[in-house]
C-alpha cells in the first residue's frame, strides 16, 4: 500500500537529488577543465571516464535518493 507520507518523502528526495546531481555535476565538470588547464594535451581520468561517473552519480542521486525518501516517510508515519 502507498502511504502519503512516503509519496511527500519520494517528492522530497526527487528534488534534493536534483540538486545533488547539478552540485556532483558542477563539481565533477570543473575537475575536468582545472585538469585542462594544467595540461591541456593530456586527458585525465576523470575525463576519460566522465561517462560511467555520471551514471553513477544519475543513479545514486535521482533515483537512490527518492527511495531513501520514499522508505522514510513511510517509517515514520505508516
Amino acid at each position: 500500500m502507498i502511504s502519503v507520507a512516503g509519496l511527500i518523502g519520494g517528492v522530497m528526495g526527487i528534488y534534493l537529488g536534483w540538486l545533488n546531481f547539478r552540485l556532483l555535476l558542477g563539481f565533477m565538470e570543473a575537475a575536468i577543465n582545472k585538469e585542462k588547464e594544467r595540461n591541456p594535451i593530456e586527458t585525465g581520468w576523470v575525463e576519460q571516464a566522465e561517462q560511467t561517473i555520471r551514471k553513477v552519480i544519475f543513479t545514486l542521486t535521482i533515483i537512490g535518493i527518492p527511495i531513501i525518501g520514499y522508505l522514510a516517510g513511510a517509517g515514520i508515519a505508516p
